[in-house]
């Protein structure tokens, strides 16, 4: 069972995805050189023709992955309300945000949150407002992982 810490969720939320950056910057770059050979030689139609084609490349590329930007918004927006849920923990329980984990990155029913030693299993309302902690306990056979950063693999304590 894995349990990742407030400071794995902020940095994991707060990541960017770079592979789409990176194609669009070339996408640009290419829009930009061939703008400039085309302005340069205006009675050479190849760079014309090749302008289009990375304009076009563009828009495709953009509009394939927005929803995949939609679906990171999403993502983002629900590790955010697991982080309100473990910064309001820390203050009940009095415990550091460093000393945090919880096993899902959304607001689930039944999600479980570990405050230093202990382990609280999270009931909510209907409408995920309020939220109610019951002291669990973990079966013995079960291995906890605990993910630090994600940089680290974790620490597996028993």
């Amino acid at each position: 069972m894995s349990f990742y810490s407030y400071q794995y969720l902020v940095e994991h939320n707060n990541e960017p995805n770079f592979l789409f950056i990176i194609g669009v910057l070339i996408l640009a770059t290419a829009i930009f050189i061939t703008s400039y050979l085309y302005f340069k030689n205006r009675s050479d139609n190849k760079y014309r023709d090749l302008l289009i084609i990375f304009g076009l490349g563009i828009f495709l590329f953009i509009g394939i992955n927005y929803n995949n930007y939609e679906q990171q918004l999403d993502i983002n927006n629900k590790t955010n309300q697991t982080l309100g849920l473990m910064q309001s923990v820390a203050k009940d329980k009095k415990v550091s945000k460093n000393k945090l984990y919880s096993n899902s990155s959304s607001l689930t029913e039944g999600m479980l949150i570990k405050a230093g030693k202990d382990i609280y299993r999270v009931s909510f309302d209907n409408n995920l407002s309020s939220y109610t902690l019951s002291k669990a306990n973990i079966i013995s056979s079960q291995k906890i992982q605990l993910i630090k950063n994600r940089w680290h693999n974790g620490i597996t304590i028993r």
